[in-house]
């Protein structure tokens, strides 16, 4: 039993012994470097300060500050507003030329013509030859003779039929007249009356050599009216009308 407690104690002290060697031995690292020594001034408080070293931090200050107050200076915001073109110009002050027309008689044509002078516009009017409506003309169809066409007048006659006579012009010879209508329903009326009593009666539109007239304006296209402006001037012969022309001059 001693002797075992004997080598126990004799293990332990070589493990101390092995340890001590060791560490003793091992390398540590370099040793810790020292902080250079301070240099320069110590710090103040402004209170401490003087005249002089105040001045100099106050130039020092706003030296700093000034190039800031530049940059933001410099850069002003600014508002895109696009310019109008050339192109958008010319089309808003674009001038056209227009017709109305026709105009039944003379009259109607001025009062149309101070019309479109109120709106502001160049207008100026003028007349071509052309053919007016004359009223509404009932007639029987050019018979092969006059002999027949006098026995058809003498037949009519005799069942109560007046303004009667015969066509002798070259366009319509040896025809029978019934008589000329301002009014479409009286002739409608004169042509039902003669079919009754067997005859094949027609109608037609009448018409007179007249001139027409026609106004011409001139001005942008959004201030040139609709032909529905002078609606109230036209006749029954023509509806008045609104054409682009060119432009004279």
């Amino acid at each position: 039993m001693k002797k075992a407690l004997l080598l126990i104690l004799l293990l332990a002290n070589l493990g101390v012994f092995t340890w001590y060697r060791w560490y003793a031995s091992a390398d540590r690292g370099a040793p810790p470097q020292l902080a250079p020594p301070l240099t320069g001034q110590p710090l103040k408080l402004m209170s401490e300060l003087t005249p002089a070293e105040k001045k100099a931090v106050a130039s020092a200050a706003t030296a700093a500050a000034a190039p800031a107050a530049v940059t933001v200076a410099a850069a002003p915001a600014t508002t895109h507003v696009p310019a109008p073109t050339t192109a958008g110009i010319a089309a808003a002050a674009a001038q056209v030329c227009v017709s109305y027309g026709p105009f039944p008689n003379a009259d109607a044509a001025g009062l149309g013509l101070s019309r479109l002078k109120l709106l502001g516009l160049v207008a100026s009017q003028r007349s071509i030859p052309g053919k007016a409506k004359h009223g509404y003309w009932v007639y029987l169809p050019p018979f092969g003779s006059r002999k027949e066409a006098d026995a058809a007048a003498a037949l009519l006659k005799k069942k109560g039929v007046t303004d009667i006579y015969v066509v002798a012009d070259e366009a319509n010879r040896n025809a029978l007249s019934l008589g000329v209508f301002s009014q479409k329903d009286f002739a409608v009326q004169r042509e039902k009356e003669i079919r009754k009593l067997g005859f094949h009666a027609l109608m037609a539109d009448r018409f007179r050599d007249e001139p027409r007239y026609w106004l011409d304006a001139k001005g942008v296209e959004a201030a040139l009216p609709q032909a529905d402006t002078f609606k109230d001037l036209a006749d029954d012969s023509a509806p008045i009308g609104k054409a682009t022309t060119a432009c004279q001059g």
